[in-house]
């Protein structure tokens, strides 16, 4: 649910602003807003607390920079530097100076090896072919590459042509490409680079420390850089090592006091001030009324403050939006969060999607193999997120986390139950294969036999298609009806005719339809379900008129089409249930045809195509009963029609990233 929040003003003395700031950061629940009253103007730095701010700003990058150089992650649970801002500056440029020599000198020794690995053999080569004239006064040297030698003919009669016996070109073999140099006057030598340019030939040119140098000296460089530079490079790096073991935690506490002090000055122009005293607004979630009274009790006789309720009426677009779920359901938040944040005083879908987006999940995965492979996942994220590390997902270019590996990984462990829980109505272990071995039969085939009776068996079409497919429009039917109902209350809580009377119009005229598809499949009920038919569509037809949407009456049926949407829980489910079995019938029918080694090749077989179905139908598997709920559902009670503003309490970095 979204969590009520309440307004807080407080009021003192201008010069205990930035002590105020501290406290409320400290209790890291105040969701501060400019305050801009018509009879005092915004607070403004003097020009000593700009300076303050830009030294502190100054501390901040000093210690991002040393610590990039270390290779170390800043890490806000580290304890902050205690001491004045001449201090911090005093601590943090000695390591900054260091860390950035070593960084310098490191950079330079990387760049070095790389150039000499890349263009050592090609530049050696060349120079023993210019023979020492790239030395010369009066002779250029020219080297460039070929892919092929073939091409040595066309350039030189390019040449030929453009400086008629005035070249001499020379060529080796060089790895799967062909180096070549041509030697001209030094007049000549533009005329022999744009001759060669018109062929899409280019000078070679040696990168970095290796650029002002010719041709044999680069060459010599290079191979005395790539026996030194590697020692080289391991002793700086054993520097920038033992730098990070002995300054890298007083670096980590200097970034946090610095950061948490220029956010207090940053933050200093959100307040509103006069001559002698200053103002400040904030939003606090009723659950933290107790920590900011025990912050703000510290300035006790010094400054006046209240707390006034929020007017959802009239303030739900300047409220900021928290939410408040059981333990069990926040991680869900994450399926929702990203997609847009409810309107305060509006409805929190979090409930909906912790309770049907596992059992949806469950019921289209519906094995309990699958399900395991699922539980490896939630534990191995959920260890990754107990020992602090972060997840990079290269090929998405994202990364999680260890507060987000926690709540994907408790959001996994639900799916993971469900999906053994519908596995062991279903009788799937990787399809059939628990089957086939007997641990799982159907009672009601004959041949059956086995330990565990199959309670619902989605491969007997027969028999069980048509109770699955009337339980997944259950579903559905719950849930887009109860979505307009979600939709009209909300309406009718926030004086909204207009939405009201489309809620309950789409509730009536939905609730006629099913009962006239019940009526009309089955051949039962029609003394009841047609007056309902009947009252339904005239509830329809009266908030179309009411709401004033004529598009009503067109996008009714399409409501009805998102009831029948949900059968792609069945459909999606017993896809993979076919696919899985078709697996299984090959590796099972290689083994009783051709005895033992037909056993291996159909468990290699059978593996195989076991793994590329899971590859294949995992996206599908996921995305599609999140789906339902953020289309079926969410769009029905207006979740994306309005957006709230997303609760952002001023603290210290030190609770920002904290798992």
């Amino acid at each position: 649910m979204v969590a009520p929040v309440e307004k807080l003003i407080v009021v003192g003395p201008k010069r205990l602003a930035r002590e105020l700031l501290a406290e409320l950061q400290r209790a890291g629940v105040v969701h501060l807003d400019p305050l801009r009253p018509e009879e005092l103007s915004e607070y403004r730095l003097n020009p000593g607390e700009e300076a303050e701010l830009r030294r502190w700003d100054s501390v901040v990058s000093q210690a991002e920079q040393s610590l990039g150089v270390m290779g170390k992650a800043v890490m806000p649970s580290a304890r902050p530097f205690v001491g004045s801002l001449d201090e911090a500056d005093a601590s943090v440029k000695p390591l900054s100076s260091r860390a950035e020599v070593l960084g310098k000198e490191r950079a330079a020794l990387e760049e070095e090896i790389q150039a000499a690995t890349l263009f050592g053999k090609p530049a050696d080569k060349l120079a023993g072919l210019a023979h020492g004239l790239d030395a010369s006064p009066r002779l250029a040297v020219i080297p460039f590459l070929l892919s092929r030698a073939e091409e040595l003919g066309p350039v030189r009669e390019a040449l030929q042509q453009a400086l008629p016996e005035r070249f001499e070109l020379d060529s080796d073999a060089l790895d799967n490409q062909v180096a070549v140099v041509v030697v001209v006057k030094r007049s000549d030598l533009e005329t022999a680079r744009s001759t060669l340019s018109r062929l899409g030939l280019a000078e070679l040119r040696f990168p970095g420390p290796f650029a002002a140098l010719s041709l044999t000296q680069a060459a010599a460089r290079m191979k005395e850089r790539a026996k030194l530079a590697p020692e080289e490079l391991v002793g700086i790096r054993d520097e920038v090592s033992k730098l990070a073991q002995s300054s890298a935690e007083s670096l980590q506490g200097l970034w946090i006091r610095a950061k948490d002090e220029s956010a207090r000055y940053k933050a200093t122009t959100d307040l509103a001030a006069g001559k002698y005293g200053a103002a400040l607004m904030g939003w606090v979630p009723q659950r933290s009324k107790a920590q900011v009274e025990e912050a703000l009790s510290r300035l006790k006789g010094q400054i006046v403050y209240t707390f006034e309720p929020v007017d959802e009426h009239h303030e739900a677009d300047q409220a900021p939006v928290t939410l408040e779920n059981p333990a069990w359901a926040r991680p869900f938040e994450l399926l929702h969060g990203f997609l847009n944040t409810p309107r305060y005083g509006g409805y929190d879908p979090t409930l909906m999607i912790a309770i049907f987006f596992p059992i949806f999940f469950g019921m289209i995965v519906g094995d309990i193999g699958m399900g395991i492979l699922f539980g490896l996942v939630a534990w191995w994220l959920g260890n990754l997120s107990r020992a602090g590390q972060t997840l990079n997902i290269g090929f998405l270019g994202a990364s999680l986390d260890p507060k987000t590996e926690g709540m994907v990984s408790r959001v996994l462990w639900w799916m993971t139950f469900w999906a053994i829980l519908w596995g062991f109505i279903f009788g799937e272990f990787f399809g059939t294969f628990a089957e086939r071995l007997h641990i799982f039969y159907d009672p009601h085939h004959a041949e059956g036999g086995g330990l565990i009776p199959i309670l619902i068996n989605r491969l007997d079409f027969e028999r069980t298609s048509n109770f699955l497919i009337v339980l997944c429009l259950a579903f559905g039917i719950f849930q887009v009806l109860y979505a307009f109902i979600v939709k009209a209350y909300y309406a009718w809580k926030h004086h909204s005719q207009l939405h009201l009377w489309e809620g309950l119009g789409y509730l009536a005229g939905l609730t006629g339809l099913v009962a006239f598809a019940y009526s009309f499949q089955t051949g039962k009920a029609g003394a009841i379900t047609t007056p309902i038919l009947i009252i339904g569509l005239l509830i329809f037809v009266v908030g179309m008129v009411l709401a004033r949407q004529p598009l009503m009456i067109a996008e009714l049926p399409g409501k009805g089409g998102q009831i029948l949407s949900y059968i792609r829980i069945y459909a999606v489910g017993v896809a993979g249930a076919v696919l899985f079995d078709l697996a299984n019938q090959v590796g099972f029918g290689l083994s009783a045809k051709l005895g033992f080694v037909g056993i291996l090749i159909g468990l290699v077989l059978g593996i195989v195509l076991l793994l590329f179905i899971v590859a294949v139908t995992i996206l599908g598997h996921v995305l599609q009963p999140i789906r339902l709920l953020w289309i079926e559902f969410a769009t029905n009670f207006g979740f994306f029609e309005e957006s709230g503003r997303p609760y952002r309490p001023f603290k210290s970095v030190r609770g920002e990233q904290s798992p």
